[in-house]
């Protein structure tokens, strides 16, 4: 016959029991949130996709990596290659452009407006470059 339980087993058993109900009910509900965010993120990827679709304003969206993650019809009409989402900036932009180009996106990741890099990019339009929050810029030719 096994041992009887004390009461500080026992205590300390429902105490782990109590814990473990708690963290399942925390994981819970961080999956409901969870779900709710990406389904939040889907739809305002939907309508970045469905404005960038409409806009003839050339508009480059690039990722960190320097990758071009989104483009808008304006900005399509002045690349020359065909699928330039997920290729690299550097491989669609000339390369003066994307010299002078690239030391503005670095400027904008610091938070730093100064030093205008005035006529670059497609067409030799004036350009504006805006850091994203999670790293990367969107990048407006035309802009100014």
């Amino acid at each position: 016959m096994p041992p009887k339980a004390t009461d500080d087993q026992s205590t300390l058993l429902a105490d782990m029991r109590a814990r473990v109900e708690s963290a399942a009910a925390e994981i819970d509900r961080l999956t409901s949130e969870l779900a709710a965010r990406e389904e939040w993120v889907d739809e305002l990827e939907s309508i970045m996709d469905m404005v960038l679709g409409m806009v003839d304003t050339p508009v480059v969206v690039v990722g960190d990596d320097r990758r071009i993650r989104a483009l808008s019809r304006g900005a399509s009409a002045h690349l020359t290659s065909d699928g330039v989402v997920g290729k690299p900036l550097s491989s669609v932009v000339p390369e003066e452009a994307f010299a002078a180009l690239e030391a503005r996106l670095a400027m904008a990741a610091r938070g730093s407006d100064e030093g205008d890099v005035g006529a670059v990019g497609p067409g030799s339009m004036p350009l504006d470059v805006q850091a994203l929050p999670g790293g990367g810029a969107v990048v407006v030719f035309g802009a100014g």
